[in-house]
């Protein structure tokens, strides 16, 4: 029996897709996955998965696109939608096989946008996923995210991460999602004075911010490593601080623990770690959550007035607990 898992997008959502992979093989599934590139690199080589297919976003920007590349996949006996958006609703539509979907709630972040009460009912994307295996009676138990790191590559990102190396991951998708990098200077420093090195992730774009937390006492590795690589980096590390972004859910799959730093979005959403993974800092004020992706025109983001303090702080706890 062969399965199509579909995701197209972003890294922080394959990567949680991981969770429930692990039951599909064990259920006795040859598992292939359908995501955009270059996300596919966190899943090739990955001991539940047979094979990845990668597609360039263009490759799927019309009707009559995303008809042509349905017809030259190859045969599948189910498939599993685990995006649930226009292009793979489409999608579904021309492949001749069953395909199971998952619980999205995309309703009910839009009411905890609009009526900030409902951000009381706390969710959980791993738990979402599991939802579209349980339709096909497929049960997942404890779903975590997950990602096998060979030996060679920790090789060969090991001479970039020090001793008790603690990742920083200043970067978002929007601006707006970021915690001031003034106060990831202040939080830098404060590690540096507990005995961790700081080590900065990201991509070329968190170069500069990369680049002034060096100047505080870190290392910055923005814009030097893949995608996997960065993961490899934070499985050396003693654990990791970051905005709500891909990195936390690095961070979950390679059992490191996080505290993730939440402004406009909210831990709510189903994005934040589960207890056993880290904690989700948030000032949780009635204004919050203002945004579903966290782009938002607020100037005065009185959400991100986290003291350094308090972040180090969390991640020491953290830390001390294991």
């Amino acid at each position: 029996m062969r399965a199509l898992v579909v995701r197209l997008s972003s890294l922080g959502d394959v990567i949680l897709t991981t969770a429930v992979l692990p039951a599909l093989k064990e259920a006795g599934f040859e598992v292939y996955f359908l995501t955009f590139r270059p996300f596919g690199e966190v899943l090739k080589g990955q001991p539940f998965i047979d094979g990845v297919i990668e597609v360039d976003r263009e490759r799927l920007k019309t009707f009559s696109d995303i008809r042509e590349f349905a017809r030259e996949l190859p045969p599948f006996d189910v498939g599993f939608d685990l995006h649930d958006v226009l292009r793979t609703k489409l999608l579904r539509r021309f492949l001749p096989f069953r395909f199971y979907t998952y619980s999205k709630k995309a309703f009910l972040r839009r009411l905890m946008v609009l009526f900030k009460p409902f951000k009381a009912k706390w969710l959980f994307v791993p738990e979402l996923y599991a939802s579209a295996l349980k339709n096909a009676g497929i049960e997942v138990k404890n779903p975590r995210p997950y990602l096998f790191v060979g030996e060679e590559l920790k090789e060969k990102v090991s001479p970039l991460v020090p001793e008790n190396a603690v990742v920083v991951a200043p970067g978002a998708r929007w601006k707006t999602k970021c915690y001031p990098v003034e106060r990831f200077a202040e939080v830098v420093e404060l590690l540096k004075k507990r005995g961790f090195n700081p080590v900065v992730v990201g991509g070329k774009e968190e170069k500069d911010m990369g680049e002034l937390l060096e100047r505080r006492g870190a290392v910055s590795l923005c814009g030097k490593l893949s995608i996997m690589e960065s993961v490899a980096a934070i499985s050396l590390s003693s654990g990791v601080i970051s905005n709500d972004s891909a990195v936390v859910h690095m961070a979950r799959a390679v059992k490191k623990p996080v505290v993730a730093i939440f402004g406009p979005t909210h831990p709510a959403f189903g994005f934040a770690p589960y207890p056993d993974e880290g904690a989700a800092l948030t000032r949780n004020l009635p204004c919050s959550p203002c945004s579903l992706h966290g782009k938002t025109r607020c100037r005065d983001q009185k959400c991100f007035e986290i003291e350094p303090e308090t972040v180090v702080d969390r991640f020491s706890s953290l830390i001390e607990s294991r």
